[in-house]
Formats: structure tokens, C-alpha cells, sequence
């Protein structure tokens, strides 16, 4: 029987008790089911989120400045790289905090625009990561296997379309969330409350499944499957007795081979490693997603909300797992790395040295001003003395070992400081002069 608000009054007045009396004396569950976490695992899912959220954005906010602020865009690699931090960059600020308000509030507080905002955001970061380790795969292998049949301005003009075509296809293929996200308001009347949700509002179920599907084929099990291939190609390359370009290492010194395939090695092991953790991360979402919108787990609502929210926490994580891994096996990142912060942090103690400085000549006495409008010297030295040991000024004159671009180089990195390449370095191209003189073949 379908109880309805007509219904409800006539049994109120019926059985002569309360509507709260009613729901005790009967335990009728709510007409409108909202999924909830278990409270002892909201502060766990609570701690697990705040740490997704400051690593990545950190983390990942690194990896653009160290990449962006030098020439190392100067490398078609260093695009997608950026492109991937970007991605998780979006993921930590907008689809972590927004998933967080979802599991602790009942109601859906975000609004339209984040209810759709959100999923396509998700959608959107998942496909452009996976595009773009496809085309650091792609890049790779002809780098390394066909070194001579590409040059550097053309594999930089192909690798900046190539990006671009990897974005516009992830929005492409991200839009349909912007139809089918929809927040709804259903009112309660026997608990006589309203609940705001965000939900995906499809025309029928087959439609779900197919986006579902065409998502977990074409977005992530192809591409996966792709990169494995082109990777064993590079590493039985890399790590084989023979190699196809033998002639062009024998025109190099023995150092330089070596150093040259060291760099490969190291830049395809740490991209192997990335891919290795996106797909542990994000395949349990995908599979969840494929069994719940094909009906083949037979469980509760609060279970399978508890199921899908265990999944995406794990592929949240992966937002993170980059700048570790770039950190763990590229000593280049790692030194510029703590360069930055600890650039950052004796900046902030510079500024305030400075600040106790002025205060302290501020609080001079009026033989003292007058002495500096005579042409004293008017650094502080509490300001100062950290640098270059700068001697305190006697002779009534700027000491000219000071120099003001030492505090400026703090600030403005000088253009010939190293460039972070992250180690994914580009194959070595030969132009066709030197083919000719080395007597190799041209392609």
C-alpha cells in the first residue's frame, strides 16, 4: 500500500496519535532515503580529505610553478606533465571539498552550478590524465625507437596541438554531465521535512550505462592498455641486448652513452610509475561504477553509498601520488623543490628582519636623524647583517658592499638558474648534415 499525505491524516486521526507517535509506534522508515556514511567513519573520511585536499594543492601547485616560471616548457614532455598536475590541481581544490560537504551534511548545499560544476570537473580531469600519459607514452616511443625521423620545432608545435586536442576532447566527453546533473528538493510529509540532492537525472538507464561504459573503455581501459604496449616497447629497447640505433650512440663518447641512457631509464620508470599508480587508483571507481549502473551488487543504499565513496576517496588520492613520485625518483625536482620552500621561507624571514629594522631606527633620537639627513648611512643593520657579513657603517657613506640585487635575486629567480625537466628528457635528434657526415642514412 502506498501511503500518501491524504492517507496519512485519515490514520492519524484514526488511531488518535501524534504523527511523532505514529512513526515510533509503527517504525516507518522515511519516505525519502538518504544515503549516510557510518558515524564512527566520518572523522577518518573527514582527516583522509583535508590531507588529499592540502597535499595535492601544494603539492601539484609546486610542480606548475617549478615547470612554468623557467624555460623547461621548452620540452614537449614538460606540456603534458603540466597538464597532469593541472588536472589533479583541479581535482584538490574543487571535486575534494565539494565531496566533503557531501558526506557530512544531508542536504545538498552547493547550489546548481556546483552540482554540475563538480562531476564534469571530475569527469574532465580523469579523461585529460589518462590523454595525457597516453601522449608522454607516444612521445616516448618515438623518441627513443625512431629518434631520427622527427625534429625538435616539430615535435614542440605537435605536442602544444596535441594538448590542446587532449582538452578539447576530455570537455567533449565531460558535457553531458553538464545536462544530467540536476539538484532536486523532495519533500518528506511523513517526517514533514525537504531534502536538496544532487543527483544524475538520466532519460532512461540505457543511456547511463552506455556513458558509463563508453567512459570506462574508450577513457581508460584503452589508453591503459596502449601505454603498457608502447612502454614494454621502450623498455625491451632501453634494457635489450641490441638497439636500433646503434650507429648514433657509436658517434658519441662512452660517458655521454651512458649518461644519455641513464636519463631514458630514469624518465621512463618514473612514467611507468605514474600510470602504474593511476590505474590502481582509479580502477576500482570505474569497476564500482560499471556493477552498481548494471545492478549486479545486491546491496543497501547506505552500503553502496559507503562502497562508492571508499572508491572515489582512493582516486582522489592519486592526486597526490605525482609530485611524491616526481619527488622519490627525480633529484632535480627534489632540489628545486626545496629550493623554492626554503626560498619562500627566508624571504618571509627576510621581510621581517626588515620590518624589526625600521622600527628600531624609527625609534631613534633626534641627533641620530639628524645625522642620517647628513647623509648617514639609513640601513638598519638588524635588517642587513645576514647578508654577506655587511660591516656596520662608520664613515658617514653608503657601504658599498651592499648590494640591493642580492635581495632582488631572492625574489626574481635569474634566468640562467637550471631548468626542471622532471628527467623526461628529449631523444637526441640529428639534424641531416651530421647524418651525412657520420655516414648514417637518412630516414
Amino acid at each position: 500500500m502506498n501511503l500518501t499525505s491524504d492517507l496519512l491524516d485519515l490514520m492519524l486521526k484514526a488511531s488518535n496519535l501524534s504523527r511523532w507517535q505514529f512513526i515510533q509506534h509503527y517504525s516507518i522508515p522515511p519516505l525519502v532515503a538518504v544515503p549516510r556514511l557510518p558515524a564512527a567513519l566520518l572523522p577518518v573520511f573527514g582527516l583522509l580529505y583535508v590531507l588529499i585536499f592540502g597535499l595535492a594543492v601544494v603539492g601539484n601547485g609546486a610542480v606548475l610553478v617549478l615547470l612554468c616560471r623557467r624555460k623547461a616548457l621548452q620540452s614537449p614532455s614538460t606540456f603534458y606533465i603540466c597538464s597532469l598536475a593541472f588536472s589533479d590541481l583541479l581535482i584538490g581544490i574543487v571535486c575534494v571539498p565539494a565531496s566533503l560537504l557531501q558526506h557530512f551534511f544531508k542536504n545538498w548545499l552547493a547550489g546548481d552550478f556546483l552540482c554540475k560544476l563538480v562531476p564534469f570537473l571530475q569527469v574532465t580531469a580523469i579523461a585529460t590524465s589518462i590523454l595525457s600519459m597516453t601522449c608522454i607514452a607516444v612521445e616516448r616511443f618515438q623518441g627513443i625507437l625512431y629518434p631520427l625521423h622527427v625534429r625538435n620545432s616539430y615535435i614542440l608545435h605537435s605536442s602544444i596541438m596535441m594538448l590542446a586536442a587532449v582538452w578539447m576532447v576530455a570537455l567533449a566527453i565531460a558535457a553531458p554531465m553538464w545536462f544530467v546533473q540536476k539538484v532536486e528538493v523532495k519533500y518528506d510529509f511523513l517526517f514533514d521535512v525537504h531534502h536538496t540532492s544532487c543527483l544524475e537525472v538520466w532519460p532512461n538507464r540505457q543511456w547511463r550505462q552506455s556513458y558509463t561504459v563508453c567512459l570506462s573503455v574508450m577513457f581508460f581501459l584503452v589508453p591503459l592498455v596502449t601505454i603498457a604496449i608502447l612502454y614494454g616497447k621502450i623498455m625491451r629497447e632501453l634494457w635489450g641486448k641490441h638497439r636500433i640505433h646503434e650507429a648514433v650512440f657509436q658517434t658519441l663518447p662512452g660517458s655521454e652513452i651512458n649518461k644519455i641512457t641513464r636519463r631514458k631509464s630514469r624518465a621512463v620508470k618514473m612514467m611507468a610509475t605514474v600510470v602504474l599508480l593511476f590505474g590502481v587508483c582509479w580502477a576500482p571507481f570505474h569497476l564500482v561504477s560499471l556493477l552498481l549502473d548494471y545492478e549486479k551488487l545486491n546491496l543497501d543504499l547506505d552500503s553502496e553509498f559507503l562502497l562508492l565513496s571508499l572508491v572515489q576517496i582512493l582516486g582522489f588520492s592519486n592526486s597526490v601520488c605525482n609530485p611524491v613520485v616526481y619527488a622519490a625518483l627525480n633529484t632535480n625536482f627534489k632540489r628545486d623543490l626545496l629550493a623554492l620552500l626554503t626560498q619562500r621561507w627566508i624571504l618571509c624571514f627576510r621581510r621581517r628582519r626588515i620590518r624589526v629594522g625600521v622600527s628600531v631606527m624609527e625609534l631613534r633620537n633626534t641627533t641620530e636623524k639628524t645625522e642620517r639627513r647628513a647623509g648617514v648611512q639609513p640601513w638598519s643593520k638588524v635588517a642587513w647583517d645576514t647578508e654577506n657579513s655587511v660591516a656596520p657603517v662608520t664613515n658617514g657613506a653608503r657601504s658599498k658592499s651592499f648590494n640591493p640585487m642580492v635581495v632582488l635575486g631572492a625574489i626574481w629567480p635569474s634566468k640562467n638558474s637550471g631548468t626542471v625537466i622532471l628527467n623526461v628528457t628529449d631523444p637526441v635528434h640529428v639534424d641531416a648534415t651530421h647524418q651525412k657526415r657520420v655516414g648514417i642514412p637518412s630516414a
